[in-house]
């Protein structure tokens, strides 16, 4: 009986060059892991505050909608013209601050109806930058 002899460099089990290439291959595959586990965090905190600003936003509109429109705008009330909603500095968010608007409305004068309402909350994210979202509605008497 024959026998065939395999020469022993092909016996041989990895050489150093293809265990770089793998542990290189592996190194990116698990970098790459890494960098999208890191960015859907930062996406999931991004809509955290989103959702907790719209909260915010929302919360704010319904007490100014549940007051008598004349007493909305006026000097004096906690939803006075071109202020800040005290009741929600700094709430739940960092820098936090909700801006009321009402267009078209003069500080004194009478109250339009409807009257149009816009608040805009400012915050600073998690990552220090500014932010800004708004929300419009209109009440009539």
């Amino acid at each position: 009986m024959l026998v065939r002899r395999i020469p022993r460099r092909a016996r041989a089990g990895f050489t150093l060059i293809e265990l770089m290439i793998a542990i290189i291959v592996l190194l990116v595959a698990v970098m790459a892991t890494f960098t999208s586990q890191l960015r859907a965090r930062e996406l999931m905190q991004t809509s955290r505050e989103t959702n907790t600003a719209m909260g915010d936003l929302q919360s704010a509109m319904e007490r100014i909608l549940l007051r008598p429109v004349d007493e909305v705008p006026i000097a004096g009330s906690p939803f006075e013209d071109d202020t800040a909603i005290a009741a929600f500095d700094g709430l739940h968010l960092p820098n936090e601050q909700i801006l009321v608007d009402y267009p078209g409305y003069v500080l004194g004068g009478p109250v339009p109806d409807p009257l149009p309402i816009v608040l805009r909350l400012n915050w600073t994210d998690s990552r220090g930058r500014p932010r800004s979202m708004f929300l419009r509605s209109m009440t009539t008497r």
